[in-house]
């Protein structure tokens, strides 16, 4: 065997320093150093050069934000496209990606694709390393050499690709465990649930504050129902991956045309908005069907090619990255319209299914913990809303390194609805949760919610906001969001004193500020 080439450049793409530090370090390997490569940002690489038999590139790249380039690799895909032939070009690509992500390694996909369609060679198939990068370079490198040194099949032997997982390859998770969290009571809102799954060793990656994306399948009832007002017992199983539940605009305007009804035509006036949303809350194709259409005027192959599949329903993950599971905190939905008794098709699916649930996660960069170390946390959480504040509660206990946290969680009744008041209790027995503020809107005489405990804290949270910290809230958004803005800004009102004159409100600036953290539902 010979070495097959004599000028090699090593380009990378990064934003954080990682691809650069490994093209750097390849750069040193004796094999790789022997050869006097060239190392440079992606954005230096001339592709009109002379990229003869004896030359290849190495690229390693990042992928940034959703599948886009590094800053120092823009103009090399910009350049890339513009170019013509480049049949002399040989290349191999390793990729940097999260699989947290929607679009992983989409920057270097894309770059494969681009080169094999503009004739280049790739000497080795293309990689797609998480997070967890390391092994896999290790792994890359010494086929690398074996290439150079002329082993042209070891490079086309090699396989390095982790799954990405999605809406058309979930990851089949066991349920591990189930466990109602609140006691039944006349009163008491519905059960909420503890769900655990397993997840050890399915290559998901995420972090608390990421969501779990659930395929659950569609209620066997309700295609039952359809199938009888259609009196076609195919459309069960025609309709059995179809979105049932959530009818968008589009399928209603549709529905409308081909049913021919004034009634819904009127609904999808723009000045009908308010009633529109008061109709779709709780329903689903069967009502509409039922109000507005008949199965002569919407036939059933119609409507099967009118709805789109069934939508993944996504949820807060309530436990932290380096476990082996996937906890979740739901809540069962339940309830009866139209005479029909109805259940939360995610909810439904996750608490009766006896299989695997279909699953991936996604990132949530936005309800992240902050990096700063010394920020205070103020975490505000109501009801199931308390699902990613346990996630960023369990990361900081896994890290052993704690910081000041307080929070503040309400519900209706102490006695029946203190989710995880064990596990809380004993956070705040390890210093892992500084303060544990209630509010139980239902115990006294008068209603109390969680924005009346901040106002009886804001001597407190008024110094750990001037020493930087960070705001979490978690909860349904329209009992929620104004009512926690509106809480932040009375507390904080005397801090304006002084400052110049402004529109901007407390809560505002510390939202521009990038300490304002939202998971609202």
């Amino acid at each position: 065997m010979h070495a097959i080439a004599q000028r090699v450049v090593i380009a990378y793409g990064s934003e954080s320093g990682n691809a650069k530090a490994l093209a750097e370090g390849l750069a040193a390997a004796p094999c790789v150093a022997a050869l006097q490569p060239q190392v440079m940002p992606l954005n230096d690489v001339d592709l009109q050069a002379s990229w003869g038999d004896e030359a290849l590139l190495l690229i390693i790249s990042s992928s940034f934000g959703d599948g886009e380039p590094p800053g120092n690799a823009e103009g090399f895909l910009a350049q890339l496209r513009q170019s013509g032939a480049l049949a002399q070009l040989r290349y191999a690509i390793f990729g940097l990606g999260d699989t947290a992500y929607p679009n992983f390694c989409g920057f270097t996909k894309q770059l494969d694709a681009l080169l094999q369609e503009r004739g280049a060679q790739a000497i080795i198939n293309r990689v797609d390393a998480d997070i967890g990068y390391a092994d896999f370079f290790a792994r890359w490198q010494p086929v690398l050499e074996q290439v150079l040194q002329g082993d042209a099949q070891a490079g086309l032997a090699l396989s390095l690709r982790v799954i990405a997982y999605g809406e058309n390859d979930a990851y089949a998770a066991a349920i591990l465990e189930r466990r109602q969290l609140n006691q039944a009571a006349p009163d008491a809102e519905p059960g909420a649930y503890h769900i655990r799954l397993a997840c050890e060793g399915s290559g998901m990656r995420w972090r608390a504050g990421d969501t779990l994306h659930v395929l659950a399948q569609n209620d066997p009832q309700l295609l039952a129902q359809l199938a009888q007002w259609y009196g076609a017992p195919e459309a069960a199983e025609l309709l059995r991956d179809k979105e049932l539940r959530q009818i968008s605009k589009g399928v209603l305007r549709e529905l409308a045309r081909l049913g021919g009804s004034d009634a819904l035509k009127g609904l999808l006036k723009f000045s009908q908005r308010q009633q529109l949303e008061q109709y779709l809350w709780g329903a689903d194709v069967l009502d509409v069907l039922q109000d507005f259409c008949t199965p002569e005027k919407v036939p059933l192959a119609e409507l099967a090619q009118l709805l789109s599949p069934r939508l993944p329903r996504a949820y807060s993950i309530a436990s932290h990255g380096q476990a082996g599971h996937i906890d979740l905190c739901i809540r069962h939905v339940r309830y009866e319209r139209q005479g029909r008794q109805r259940e939360g098709m995610a909810t439904h699916w996750l608490l009766a299914h006896g299989g695997p649930v279909q699953v991936y996660c996604r990132a949530n960069p936005g309800f992240h913990l902050a990096g700063d170390a010394a920020a205070p946390l103020i975490l505000i959480g109501t009801g199931t809303g308390i699902a990613p504040l346990m996630g960023l509660l369990r990361e900081l206990q896994a890290s052993g390194q704690p910081r000041q946290t307080c929070l503040f969680f309400g519900e209706k009744r102490q006695a029946q609805d203190f989710l995880y008041r064990e596990e809380l209790e004993s956070l705040q027995a390890e210093g892992v949760l500084h303060k544990l503020v209630t509010a139980f809107s239902r115990d006294g005489a008068e209603k109390y919610y969680v924005q009346h405990a901040l106002q009886e804290h804001a001597g407190t949270l008024r110094d750990w906001i001037a020493q930087g910290a960070h705001v979490y809230v978690c909860g349904n958004k329209q009992h929620l969001e104004r009512a926690i803005g509106a809480a932040f800004d009375a507390l904080l009102a005397d801090t304006q004193q002084g400052a110049a004159q402004t529109d901007e409100t407390p809560w505002q600036r510390l939202g521009r500020e990038g300490r304002v953290h939202l998971e609202l539902y």
